[in-house]
């Protein structure tokens, strides 16, 4: 009896210092995962538990450590498209924010960047609001939410820069809600403007001649025939008239073959120095009829490679308007000068100058300052010279002080 007792006593602490060490083990065990978890739990997806015996432990284990290789995979599939997403989202042309359920921008792209003039660092976190004060913009996101995209055609932001804004719900983008797309149309409103700006002057241009074609031929109809000197001088009129429609047709034919490259320049070397003397030579007595003194020095600039009969028509086209508003008294300077690897040429005068707001368009087709409206010109010929210059790789300038003159130049590089 005392046998079995002994027996029994030592079968019940052998059993319980199995279940010791299994329960030690298998704390072990748990503790290696909870580890392992903490450290997958904080971004460390490449943690794994090292297996340990067979049994539930190291059944366990397996199953731990195929999860987290699985998860792995997940994770790293995620990271590649959410790279691939902002690669696309920078590469995009437009640009593209991001936001919350509560109109918090999450995301901005590079584009977005260089729109906004801010660092996605600085964009990230703030309110959209913050970005783009835009009631309607913000209106358009809240209902993107719940009802699709939503189109804001037209705002306007400082600078006169134009942007169309598209917004977009996020389906299971997570904090992503609302995608918001800026179409940049600048320049699609500027050529809308200058398209309006060309029919209009184009329709004054020709109005003018032609009313005045008009008049006269009322004028003769209504009896001027019978009296040969005043026909005479009406038909004159008219014959002006007819020289001016033609000139103007011509500057605009040239004009469009130049800014279209559809005629290539006629380059051959050219006697710069020569050709400038000519131009002078040849506006010489216009000037001298209006009072104006007109003068050239540094002639002797050698040969260079251009268009000689576009470019004199450039340096015509510079005398003439420094010419016309001069006045009677003033003086016009004509010279050239080698700086560098570059021709320059200035025409200079001191006649009634243009004032400082004009200066940024004075090339633009049929552009006129305030003071020349009256003109009888074209409004194009600075235009010509503009794409000129510019068809040749060269710059043209201007500086002015109203009251106080004008001095417009050009750089041409020289080729032999």
């Amino acid at each position: 009896m005392s046998i079995l007792l002994v027996l029994i006593i030592a079968a019940v602490i052998l059993a319980a210092l199995l279940s010791a060490v299994a329960i030690v083990s298998l704390k072990r065990s748990l503790d290696r995962l909870a580890a392992a978890a903490n450290a997958i739990a904080a971004g460390e997806y490449s943690a794994r538990v090292r297996p340990r015996g067979e049994g539930l432990a190291g059944g366990v284990t397996d199953a731990f450590n195929a999860m987290a290789e699985d998860l792995q995979s997940q994770m790293a599939s995620a990271a590649e498209e959410g790279a691939r997403l902002v690669a696309a989202l920078n590469s995009d042309f437009d640009a593209v924010v991001a936001v919350n359920g509560d109109a918090n921008v999450l995301f901005a792209n590079l584009a977005a960047e260089r729109l906004f003039q801010r660092s996605a660092a600085d964009i990230v976190g703030h309110p959209f609001v913050w970005i783009l004060p835009n009631e309607s913009v913000l209106e358009a996101i809240r209902a993107s939410r719940d009802a699709g995209e939503h189109q804001v055609n037209l705002v306007e932001r400082p600078g006169r820069q134009y942007l169309q804004v598209v917004t977009t719900p996020i389906i299971r983008g997570g904090n992503w809600a609302v995608l918001v797309v800026f179409h940049d149309l600048t320049d699609v409103k500027r050529i809308e403007q200058m398209r309006r700006d060309f029919v209009a002057n184009v329709s004054h241009e020709l109005r003018t001649p032609l009313a005045g074609i008009k008049s006269v031929i009322d004028t003769i109809a209504g009896g001027a025939i019978d009296e040969p000197d005043i026909a005479r001088d009406f038909l004159s009129r008219a014959d002006a008239e007819v020289d001016r429609l033609i000139q103007l047709v011509e500057e605009l034919l040239e004009l469009s073959r130049i800014e279209s490259g559809e005629v290539p320049l006629s380059i051959s070397p050219t006697d710069i120095g020569g050709m400038l003397a000519e131009a002078v030579e040849r506006l010489r007595p216009q000037a001298e009829r209006k009072g104006v003194a007109l003068s050239l020095s540094g002639a002797d600039l050698g040969s260079t490679a251009v268009d000689a009969r576009r470019v004199e028509r450039a340096v015509v086209n510079l005398i003439h308007n420094a010419i016309k508003f001069t006045p009677e008294g003033g003086s016009i300077a004509v010279g050239g000068e080698l700086s560098g690897g570059d021709l320059i040429v200035r025409i200079s005068d001191d006649g009634i100058g243009i004032a400082p707001e004009d200066l940024p368009r004075i090339f633009e087709r049929f552009y006129k300052v305030e003071q020349s409206r009256a003109d009888v010109g074209s409004g194009i010929g600075l235009a010509i010279v503009k794409h000129t210059v510019e068809a040749h790789g060269g710059r043209v300038r201007v500086e002015s002080e109203l009251g106080r003159g004008s001095t417009f130049s050009f750089s041409l590089p020289i080729h032999s």
